[in-house]
């Protein structure tokens, strides 16, 4: 059973800098920060509402989070569901006939971790993550303007939003909000129809108790207003698409 979206993994250049944004400019704290050898990587989390951002810095030139970067850039990276048992979702996986990167559970900054190979997931690598016994959950985040800042929605590009959705409820399980929406833990996964860009993640919604003095508190990352808020510019967030809107 996936319990909810433990974190969604983005990819920067230098851990300190995503640490800027994330952590300074929007007011969430680390809770973990540690170099993971086997994954080549820096990294760090930071709760926000209902789930938590996780920071990747690659430090070994060959590893998966490098050749991403090379390759794409800074941005988003995968989604991870947490699970009170990671083993036996992963045979479940397995059984349901989806391409696995990981044929064993491995430990990772979220805990004991696992990872699906994202041409069986609709361009989305999927994480599965069971934390380690004692982890606490803070959802609070955010201060001043930017108080009870929280993950809404990770948007998905995909060339068949309604299939792509019918496969994350029918196969892993989460709950099928719509014909194109999913959701666990308060968290919507939402897939968007794109015959051009190719499937895969493609942006984080975010939820705040008080829109209107979050946009001038965030002047600086070019903010423009939408119908449901405002969205950043993606070049001064490290590459990841953020829109903000009311908490609901």
């Amino acid at each position: 059973m996936l319990t909810r979206v433990h974190h969604v993994g983005l990819v920067v250049q230098r851990l300190e800098d995503g640490l800027a944004f994330w952590r300074d400019a929007l007011g969430l704290r680390v809770s973990k920060q540690a170099t993971v050898p086997d994954q080549g990587v820096r990294a760090a989390l930071l709760p926000i509402g209902r789930s938590e951002i996780e920071l990747l810095e690659p430090v070994t030139a060959n590893g998966g989070v490098a050749k991403f970067l090379e390759k794409r850039g800074e941005g988003l990276h995968h989604v991870c569901f947490e699970t009170p048992d990671v083993s036996a979702e992963l045979e479940r996986a397995r059984a349901a006939g989806f391409p696995l990167i990981d044929e064993a559970p491995r430990a990772g900054l979220a805990g004991t971790i696992c990872f699906l190979h994202p041409k069986g997931t609709r361009g989305v690598l999927v994480e599965f993550a069971t934390p380690p016994p004692g982890d606490v959950h803070h959802g609070a985040a955010g201060s001043g303007p930017l108080a009870g800042l929280a993950l809404a929605e990770v948007t998905a590009r995909s060339r068949d939003a309604a299939a792509a959705a019918e496969l994350f409820a029918s196969k892993l399980g989460l709950e099928r909000l719509g014909t194109d929406v999913v959701a666990t833990g308060g968290v919507r996964l939402h897939f968007v129809a794109d015959d051009a860009d190719g499937e895969g993640l493609s942006g984080l919604v975010l939820e705040v108790g008080d829109l209107g003095a979050a946009r001038p508190a965030l002047a600086t990352f070019g903010p423009s207003a939408d119908a449901h808020g405002f969205h950043l510019d993606p070049g001064r967030c490290h590459g990841v698409p953020l829109r903000i809107q009311r908490g609901t």
